[in-house]
């Protein structure tokens, strides 16, 4: 302390201590007034706009977990509308092989039906043919009998043309 009080009386060193504590207080008056005043301003407008910032933030957060909820419920929607289409196309495809399946049955029945009759004809008609051919052949062996007189060779003879001119109208 002696060598900051050197050559200085006591007067001037209690002169010096009070022109320093009122520079002191002029030079923190003068910063609270022109500096820490508009600091601190400026301080608590960047945290006014740090907690709106988060204030937004929190809402916009909100408002996505809100689309995030529509979205999951309309996707539910649609996977609901979706199985029910399924369903639906399922029983049109049942309802239509049904149908199909029903359709062609009748016309398996209808053709079979044709088939039966048309063959029930071919049958009488072949029987027709071959009563008209046993006929014809019948009146032509009592032809050749009343010609002739039947010996028992001719007679066996004739019976053989007639089983052999049948095996003919059956092949």
């Amino acid at each position: 302390m002696e060598a900051l009080t050197n050559g200085l009386q006591p007067a001037d060193i209690l002169r010096l201590l009070v022109t320093n504590v009122v520079a002191f207080g002029l030079f923190v008056f003068l910063l609270r007034k022109w500096a820490w005043g508009p600091l601190i301003a400026m301080l608590d407008e960047r945290k006014d706009k740090i907690q709106g910032d988060f204030a937004t933030a929190e809402g916009k957060v909100a408002e996505a977990e809100q689309l995030r909820a529509d979205f999951a419920g309309k996707l539910a929607e649609i996977k609901g509308l979706e199985r029910e289409k399924l369903q639906e196309a399922a029983k049109r495809g049942e309802d239509l092989a049904a149908r199909l399946e029903a359709e062609a049955r009748e016309k398996a029945s209808n053709i079979l039906g044709k088939g039966e009759s048309e063959l029930e004809r071919e049958v009488a008609s072949a029987r027709s043919e071959l009563r008209a051919q046993v006929v014809t052949m019948a009146i032509g062996t009592a032809e050749m009998l009343i010609k002739e007189r039947l010996d028992e060779a001719k007679h066996r003879q004739l019976v053989e043309d007639y089983i052999q001119s049948l095996g003919d109208v059956r092949g």
